[in-house]
């Protein structure tokens, strides 16, 4: 069944209303609040409708009404407009991208950071997982005789660290000459990251590949947690705190999320926690876009409870991502402007 303007006019209300206020709404603060040209009797019958179609419900405790589920999509999908950016707000976060930010793992963290900032929500940046890049460098940092750090710097400036611990001692002069051994070897030559480990351990020959993706997931950032929490409409934390306990498990979640929906790379999209199938999500949205790293997709997003400020929200995460996409693109132009130098 099709939904009418005059229904459309009255659900739109009813939505907003409940986002601003997490209360129920009558015909009569309908009326008074939203400017609805329309009687009271009018309005209470096209509610009646709403009703009979799934969009809203009434609650135990009043008459009014609250949106569904299906009413939330409906307006996410068809009546939601995204908020514009004031021209204050926009140089404000491309303040926060001025400096670029050559690693991808910092850049980021910074955007999780930026985001739970912004939006008062938990702020979400995932870096794709099996991405094919080459090892550019490798730093080795010295800890003791038995303990170094591999700093491993990869084409796309993505840096990943390893603790390397020895079964023999070195020492600092002979790190230096490790580490410019290993560089020279992986010049011209396409290595993995155990590839070096092992050289490091046992000095053994790197072996060439065609390519190497990365042997671990890419890496989550998650800022301000305990912000999700506070929505007097969130009724079960403890599923929902032990899941985000577990790092692999939230990132498993989103990783099905690239594979199982269409999320075309720079647009915004609107996933509640029930749609995902588990305990402890269920009055929690998340709200993400997604950016490119060659042919590999990361996220960029917040989880927020389900009455959330949808319109600000979206609008800051499209912003958001339009910035990170340009850093990277970036970075894309000054690397091969550096390859054509050396050249």
């Amino acid at each position: 069944m099709s939904i009418t303007e005059r229904e459309k006019l009255v659900l739109n209300a009813i939505v907003n209303y409940y986002l601003n206020f997490g209360d129920t709404i009558g015909s009569r603060t309908l009326v008074k609040k939203y400017g609805i040209d329309l009687s009271s009797a009018t309005i209470r019958n096209v509610m009646a409708d709403l009703e009979d179609m799934g969009y809203i419900a009434k609650t135990h405790t009043s008459s009014g009404r609250i949106p569904t589920d299906k009413g939330y999509k409906y307006y996410l999908d068809e009546l939601l407009k995204i908020e514009k950016l004031t021209k204050q707000e926009k140089e404000n976060i491309e303040l926060v991208y001025e400096n670029r930010v050559n690693e991808l793992d910092m850049l980021l963290q910074q955007t999780s950071s930026l985001l739970s900032r912004l939006t008062t929500y938990a702020g979400i940046a995932m870096e794709p997982s099996g991405m094919i890049e080459k090892v550019k460098r490798v730093e080795l940092i010295y800890v003791d005789e038995y303990m170094i750090m591999a700093v491993i710097i990869f084409e796309n400036r993505v840096v990943k660290t390893r603790k390397i611990l020895l079964t023999s001692p070195i020492y600092k002069d002979e790190l230096d000459t490790l580490a410019q051994e290993i560089n020279e070897l992986i010049k011209d030559r396409n290595v993995g990251l155990q590839e070096i480990e092992r050289y490091i351990l046992e000095k053994k020959k790197l072996v060439p590949k065609a390519a190497e993706s990365y042997d671990e997931q890419g890496k989550l950032f998650i800022n301000n947690v305990p912000s999700i929490f506070r929505d007097k409409h969130v009724n079960e934390i403890s599923d929902a705190l032990e899941l985000f306990h577990h790092r692999d498990d939230i990132r498993g979640l989103f990783e099905q999320i690239i594979s199982s929906k269409n999320t075309p790379a720079g647009s915004v999209n609107v996933i509640f926690g029930d749609e995902l199938g588990v305990k402890g999500l269920e009055d929690f949205s998340f709200v993400y876009s997604t950016y490119k790293v060659g042919e590999s997709t990361g996220i960029i997003g917040v989880i927020g409870p389900k009455r959330m400020a949808y319109s600000k929200t979206m609008g800051l995460i499209k912003y958001v991502t339009q910035e990170v996409d340009k850093v990277i693109n970036d970075n894309k132009k000054i690397e091969r402007k550096e390859e054509t130098d050396v050249q």
